[in-house]
This record gives C-alpha cells, structure tokens and sequence, in this order.
C-alpha cells in the first residue's frame, strides 16, 4: 500500500477479525489476572462503541465508525499489556487472533484516518485527533480510577 491509498484490503482483513476482537473483550473484562483499572478501560471503551453519543457521529461513513474503533483497539492493547506474555498469547489465541494481527489492525485504522485527513475527507484534522487523544485518555482515566479505587480499599 503506498502512502496516499485506501487502505483497502488491510481494512477488508480488519473487518473479518471483528468478531475476535468482540469475543476478546468480552473475555479480558472478566479476566481476574487483569487490574480492575485496566478492565474498566474495556468496559468503557465497549460502552462508548455502543453509545449512541459519540465523538463522530456514525452517520459520518468510515469516519463515524473509526473513533469507535480506535478507543475499542486502545483499550484491548492497554488490557492485554496488563497480562504476562504467555496469558497474552492464550487470550488471543482463545479469540483467533494474533498480537501481529492487532498490531496490523491498529496500524491500518491510524492509516485509514491519515487517509481520511489526506484526502480532505469532510472530517476536519483536528476530529481525528481527538479522537485519538480521547482514546488514551480513556485508557489512562481508567488506570487512574483503579488506583484511587484500590488506595480507598486498603484503607
């Protein structure tokens, strides 16, 4: 793929792994090995994809669709960091993923959005990089709420 194209067929292969990626985070909430911050982090990001209320509206073709993407792939990668190696593998493994897989995914969504802003696609520069920026806030909020939340426990 060269630096101006449509990231056609990384998209088509992104697209068929959805399925996985819902059975993965549907697993690493409930996985007890992960810190109840960076489950959280799931959860929410799972909450904004099925909100009706979000940054790009999905009425927006694509783009509607990518920030719900990129907070759902950031969250699964800030979970799965929370894992030793070999639980890492055995969650993708479990999902029918790879860690290249999510690795080429989330290269292909921030190349579908450089796209986006290449081809003066009606989203402003600025949408999608909020977008990007809500995403890791979303991740490290999320942290920060499990700390505060374990602080108050051992209390």
């Amino acid at each position: 793929m060269d630096a101006h194209s449509f990231p056609r067929d990384e998209l088509a292969r992104l697209i068929r792994r959805l399925p996985g990626y819902g059975r993965l985070a549907w697993a690493l909430a409930r996985d007890p090995r992960i810190s109840r911050a960076r489950r959280a982090a799931v959860l929410a990001a799972a909450a904004y994809v099925i909100s009706p209320i979000d940054l790009i509206p999905g009425i927006i073709p694509v783009a509607g669709q990518l920030d719900d993407l990129l907070i759902a792939l950031g969250a699964i990668r800030l979970a799965l960091d929370g894992l030793k190696p070999e639980w890492r593998a055995q969650q993708l493994a479990a999902a029918g993923l790879t860690q290249l897989d999510l690795d080429a995914d989330f290269e292909t969504a921030k190349s579908l959005a450089a796209w986006m802003v290449r081809s003066g696609v009606r989203v402003g520069r600025h949408v999608i990089t909020t977008a990007l920026e809500v995403g890791g806030r979303v991740g490290s909020r999320a942290i920060d709420a499990g700390r505060d939340l374990r602080h108050r426990l051992r209390r």
